[in-house]
């Protein structure tokens, strides 16, 4: 397991907003179409990058979630969760960080064996269940100055993401994805 105690994002959380409110012309054609997309993001990167996918685990510990988060995943103010954190690289090169909230109570029967994914991706576990749903997304922009340059590398320019709420058999797990600079699909 990796206990990194360093956050990706500095102190404050992107505004995270229902894709349904967000204003569509803020997006061009080509950001709303990997925004909105509800298939399987690692099928697709696996797809674009012809097998050059692999996933760099930055950081795998236990804590207590963001606020938001937690408010999403229903979860309470002193309720902890198993916290991951990914970069999904393709052709050698950071194209998404990824941030997954896990509950603790949700981390039970068959869902235990999400403790210890190491670095294979939870995408593909999630698009494979049969007793999977999925929330809509909520977006954001993220700003440049809200990444640790420590951990991610300086970017100058704000930053899509999205993210949203899985359903297992009943069970929440949150997975929120950052496009980094290097992501150009199109």
């Amino acid at each position: 397991m990796y206990a990194f105690q360093t956050s990706r994002f500095q102190s404050h959380e992107p505004k995270w907003l229902d894709c349904q409110k967000f204003p569509r012309s803020a997006l061009s054609a080509a950001d709303a179409h990997w925004l909105l997309d509800t298939g399987s993001l690692t099928a697709h990167l696996r797809r674009l990058s012809h097998g050059h996918f692999h996933v760099e685990v930055l950081a795998q510990r236990w804590q207590i979630p963001r606020l938001s988060e937690r408010r999403l995943l229903g979860m309470g103010d002193r309720h902890w969760g198993l916290v991951r954190e990914v970069r999904l690289h393709c052709n050698r090169q950071p194209w998404v960080y990824a941030r997954s909230v896990l509950p603790a109570t949700s981390l039970v029967g068959r869902l235990d064996r999400l403790r210890t994914l190491d670095s294979r991706p939870l995408g593909h576990l999630l698009f494979t269940d049969p007793h999977m749903s999925r929330d809509r997304y909520e977006i954001c922009k993220v700003p440049a100055a809200a990444l640790d340059e420590s951990v991610l590398a300086p970017y100058s320019e704000d930053l899509w993401g999205r993210r949203s709420r899985f359903l297992l058999s009943g069970h929440p797990i949150m997975v929120s994805e950052i496009f980094l600079p290097a992501f150009r699909p199109w």
